[in-house]
């Protein structure tokens, strides 16, 4: 924090006299309506690192509300929101460092038939999250800026057109990982509705474009900026029809480049064409009765797969080739309601043929669901089963497949309880020679203790694998505690996951296809635990505290390294409001660690004490 009060210190002062002057003014302009109020901050801070050892400073910062409108909101809104060395020891910012910057948006034309927005936002020096499955996150710090523009233009009983642009970068370093993460996204679409002679058309472009670099610890391998371009063209219509039916139809083409290394040379590549068509028809002839049929196809199933993972900000396979592929399906279905008797009762049949890796399979599967709904002994009780019959042509193999789930609430007294238990086994996944299995459960029961105060505990488990794929499983559970009292609140959790997953900029995803499709060398192993207390209190009006400490241990295992790590966080906050005023105090600490880096956990932490004032400018 000292680093950055020493650099900006004249801006500082600027941004102090700045408010002033606005304080002053309170003045309306010409046709403009504006509101302006924040807060002004000053005090002493003291931080101190391992790495870069301890600083003392006297610095101010603050946080300013601007809004208001130009002759009509809907002609021109606005709302400008700047702060300036703002964490969360002085402010209610969440960011562990003094992070600085602006949130703007502002709309025009709001009630025309030309609607317009434009926002912005930059950020620097924020902290923010590497995440891991299920578990506390890693904290990062770095800087992040956001340009968004949108157009449209909507004339009654003409096509409507709108046009949207986004375009995104951040840079965020990994808190003893010695490893920077880099992302840049740009978006582009113009799409089109309009109906005519009962028929509701849609359609449009949509262009997407993502350079990524993902930091290159946990994996001990060097990180190569990733890109990725996407272009698709799609196309809906739908129609009305009788019996309370409706037929809808829709058609995508989606074009993808991908590529890792800087010139896409040295490293992998992939392009690829992916159509898919889709439609449907539906019918309610008579009350509670639903019949209809639906059917899918994409002529590169591949193509889709890759797609999905890099959505998820992973890598294609590096010895993906274009090779033929693709997915067929034909759905019939039929539901029907018995009110009287809570019951809901669906029936489907379906054929699938794909083609994926130079294997050809196709299944036949029948499916039957019941659902329940209903009070049961004075709470409420919900609950459906499902059953599947899968055939698979290739191998002759025959499958039952089981899908279930219940949920049960109930509260008598001062107690509350709530729970819900799911089983699923041999449940297609989006390939038909895999199937998964798994079960999830969770309860909470809670209990008014007075009438200002509530107990309440929290516990969930759940577990998933591709039935015979080793290393597929994933696991995570989870326990929460907490205990609201008049002026004190305490509360407590613990967590606990293994799995596997994709390494991205933002941190590890959960995998998001079966291993098969998945580039070995991509995928990172993880398990681990993480732990946490909290504490808050009002014990007088206008004064607050809270304390919390988290702490994080997990262990990484990638194709060639195994890595493990640590996190371990500690703030305290004070605030006493008086009238306007406020005076803050605060502590934070971070150690955090990786084995794989091969240097000493990090340890940065802060102290501060100062004084804020709220203003209501005009």
């Amino acid at each position: 924090m000292s680093v950055v009060v020493k650099k900006f210190l004249t801006l500082d002062l600027l941004f102090l006299l700045g408010l002033s002057t606005w304080a002053r003014a309170q003045v309306k302009t010409g046709e403009a309506n504006m509101s302006l109020n924040g807060t002004i901050d000053a005090g002493y801070s003291d931080d101190y690192s391992n790495l870069t050892g301890s600083g003392h400073s006297i610095g101010g910062g603050g946080a300013a509300d601007l809004s208001g409108f130009y002759y009509n909101p809907n002609f021109l809104s606005f709302n400008i929101q700047p702060f300036y060395n703002q964490s969360r020891l002085n402010s209610t910012s969440q960011s562990m460092t003094a992070a600085s910057g602006v949130n703007t948006n502002a709309t025009i034309f709001g009630g025309s038939h030309f609607p317009g927005s434009i926002s912005y936002s930059s950020v620097f020096n924020s902290t923010g999250n590497f995440g891991v499955p299920d578990l506390a996150s890693y904290t990062t710090h770095g800087d992040t800026n956001n340009l968004g523009l949108a157009w449209g233009i909507h004339f009654p009983d003409y096509p409507t057109l709108n046009l949207s642009f986004t375009d995104g970068n951040s840079v965020s370093s990994v808190y003893g990982a010695n490893s920077q993460g880099k992302t840049h996204a740009e978006t582009f679409s113009a799409t089109s509705s309009y109906h005519i002679a009962g028929f509701n058309l849609s359609g449009g472009y949509q262009h997407a474009n993502l350079r990524d670099l993902p930091p290159e610890f946990l994996t001990g391998e060097l990180s190569e900026p990733v890109d990725s371009d996407d272009n698709s063209l799609f196309f809906t219509v739908s129609h009305k029809l009788p019996w309370n039916g409706t037929v809808y139809g829709s058609v995508t083409r989606l074009g993808i480049t991908t590529g890792s290394g800087d010139d896409n040379a040295s490293g992998s590549k992939y392009t690829a064409t992916v159509d898919t068509l889709t439609g449907g028809i539906n019918f309610t002839p008579v009350p509670r009765l639903n019949l209809g049929e639906a059917t899918y196809y994409t002529d590169n199933l591949q193509g889709t797969l890759y797609n999905t993972l890099l959505t998820a900000g992973a890598v294609a396979p590096e010895s993906s080739v274009n090779t033929s592929s693709n997915d067929l399906s034909l759905t019939g279905f039929a539901g029907y309601d018995l009110p009287a008797e809570h019951l809901h009762l669906r029936a489907d049949a379906e054929r699938q043929q794909q083609s994926f890796l130079g294997v050809s399979f196709a299944s036949n599967a029948y499916n039957e669901t019941t659902s329940y709904s209903n009070k049961l002994l004075g709470g409420f009780f919900n609950g459906v089963l499902g059953v599947t019959w899968t055939s698979i042509d290739k191998t002759h193999e025959s499958l039952l497949g089981l899908n279930s789930s219940i949920n049960y609430t109930h509260s008598i007294r001062r107690w509350n309880v709530a729970g819900g238990f799911a089983y699923s086994q041999n449940v297609q996944t989006l390939l038909i020679a895999y199937t998964s299995s798994g079960y999830s459960y969770n309860g909470t029961v809670g209990r008014r203790l007075g009438r200002r105060s509530y107990w309440s505990a929290y516990t969930s488990d759940a577990r998933s694998l591709l039935t015979a794929e080793p290393g597929s499983a994933n696991s995570s559970r989870s326990y929460s505690t907490s205990l609201s009292l008049p002026r004190f609140s305490i509360n407590g959790t613990y967590s606990a996951s293994t799995g596997n997953a994709l390494l991205t900029p933002t941190g590890l995803v959960a995998n998001p296809v079966p291993l098969p499709a998945v580039n070995p060398a991509a995928v990172v192993f993880f398990n681990g635990k993480s732990y946490s207390v909290g504490l808050g209190s009002n014990p007088m009006r206008g004064l607050m505290f809270s304390a919390v400490f988290a702490k994080a241990l997990t262990g990484t295992n990638s194709n060639s390294t195994v890595s493990n790590n640590n996190n371990e966080n500690l703030y305290f906050v004070m605030v006493y409001n008086f009238r306007k005023l406020a005076f803050n105090a605060g502590y934070s600490r971070l150690v955090q660690g990786f084995s794989i880096a091969g240097t000493p956990p990090t340890m940065t932490g802060s102290f501060y004490v100062g004084i804020s004032r709220w203003f209501n400018f005009f």
